[in-house]
C-alpha cells in the first residue's frame, strides 16, 4: 500500500513540471521508476536505460484531469421590490459589498474557502418590510433597519428618505451573512461592533479606508448608559442581544465604536485577527479570556486606552 503523503508528493512533482513546461514546446509529462523505487518525471517519451545491462525502462504517460475552477467569492442577487434602483445604485451595491468581502479577506485574513451568498432583498417602505418579516419570521421587529436570514443566506432592507443610508445597511448585513457562514460563534460585541463599522467601509486609491460612524459617536458622546468594558467582553452572545434590546440598540452603537477604537491602530487590529480566527476555528470561549491571551496590558491596559481614545475629539479615517 502507497502511503498518501507520498501519493501527494508525486502530485506535487507533476503538477510542478507541468507549471515548469507551460511554456515550452511541450506539455506532455512522462513518469518513469528507477531501480530504487524512486518515480521521476521529465517532457521526454524517450525510455530510460538503467543499471550495468542498460535495461531499457519504459516510461508511463501522465493524464492531468486539470480544468479552470468555477468558484468564485462573489454570489450576489439583488430583488428590488417595488422600488426603483438607479443603475448607479446596483453598480455601488455589488461593490460596496465586494468591499465588505476584500476587508475580511484582506484584513481579517479569513481564506474564503466557500462562496458566501448574499441575496439582497429590497423592499418599497417600512410597512412593506414589516409585512415581509411577519411573514419569513412570524414577528415584528421594531426599530430594525436591515436583517440577515441565516438558513437562506438573505438580506433584507427598505428603501429609506436617506437612500445612502440605506445602501449602508445592506454593508452591514452583509458582514453579518459572512460572519454566519465563517465563525459562526463570533459573540455579539463582535459581530455587531465589525457590521456597524462596516458601513462605513470604502476603497480609495486602492486601498481600503473606514471612516468614524458618527451616529455611533453621537451616541457614546452622552455615555449615560456605557456598560464596563470587561462586562461587554463577558458577556454571552444571548445576553448581548437581550441588553441591546432593552436598551434600544445603545450597546449597538457602544459595539461599533469599541471595534472602530481597536481597528484604528495595528497593534490592536492584530488583537481582532486573533481572536476572529479563534471563533473561526471554532472556539466558544468568552472574549474576556482571549484578552488576557492576545491584548497587550490585558484588560487593564485596553480600558485605559479605550477611556483616552473616548476623549479625542477628531473624526478619523483607518486606512487598511
Amino acid at each position: 500500500m502507497v502511503h498518501n503523503k507520498y501519493i501527494a508528493c508525486i502530485q506535487c512533482a507533476a503538477l510542478c513540471l507541468l507549471v515548469t513546461l507551460s511554456g515550452g514546446v511541450s506539455s506532455e509529462i512522462y513518469r518513469w521508476v528507477d531501480d530504487k523505487g524512486q518515480v521521476h518525471f521529465d517532457d521526454s517519451a524517450r525510455p530510460v536505460l538503467q543499471g550495468k545491462a542498460k535495461k531499457r525502462t519504459k516510461k508511463e504517460k501522465v493524464i492531468l484531469n486539470i480544468s479552470p475552477s468555477s468558484w468564485q467569492r462573489f454570489d450576489i442577487t439583488i430583488r428590488a421590490r417595488d422600488v426603483q434602483l438607479t443603475e448607479q445604485e446596483t453598480l455601488r451595491i455589488k461593490r460596496d459589498v465586494n468591499n465588505v468581502y476584500h476587508f475580511y479577506d484582506d484584513v481579517m485574513f479569513f481564506d474564503f474557502y466557500k462562496t458566501v451568498p448574499v441575496s439582497i432583498t429590497l423592499l418599497a417602505d417600512e410597512q412593506a418590510y414589516q409585512r415581509y418579516l411577519k411573514k419569513e419570521l412570524g414577528a415584528n421587529v421594531s426599530n430594525s433597519r436591515g436583517v440577515f436570514f441565516p438558513k437562506t443566506n438573505e438580506i433584507a432592507v427598505y428603501m429609506r428618505m436617506d437612500r445612502n443610508a440605506t445602501l449602508e445597511t445592506i454593508k452591514h448585513e452583509t458582514s453579518h451573512a459572512i460572519i454566519a457562514s465563517i465563525a459562526p460563534n463570533t459573540p455579539g460585541w463582535l459581530n455587531e461592533g465589525l457590521a456597524e463599522q462596516m458601513e462605513k467601509i470604502e476603497k480609495k486609491d486602492g486601498h481600503l479606508i473606514m471612516y468614524r460612524h458618527e451616529e455611533n459617536k453621537e451616541r457614546l458622546s452622552r455615555r449615560a448608559n456605557m456598560l464596563p468594558l470587561r462586562e461587554i467582553l463577558d458577556l454571552k452572545s444571548r445576553q448581548w442581544r437581550k441588553k441591546n434590546v432593552s436598551g434600544n440598540a445603545y450597546l449597538q452603537a457602544h459595539s461599533g465604536e469599541l471595534l472602530y477604537f481597536l481597528l484604528s491602530a495595528s497593534p490592536r487590529k492584530s488583537f481582532v485577527v486573533r481572536i476572529l480566527q479563534e471563533y473561526k476555528r471554532g472556539s466558544r470561549m468568552r472574549s474576556l479570556y482571549l484578552v488576557r491571551d492576545n491584548y497587550i496590558g490585558d484588560i487593564g491596559g485596553m480600558e485605559t486606552s479605550w477611556e483616552f481614545w473616548l476623549r479625542q475629539k477628531e473624526k478619523g479615517v483607518v486606512i487598511f
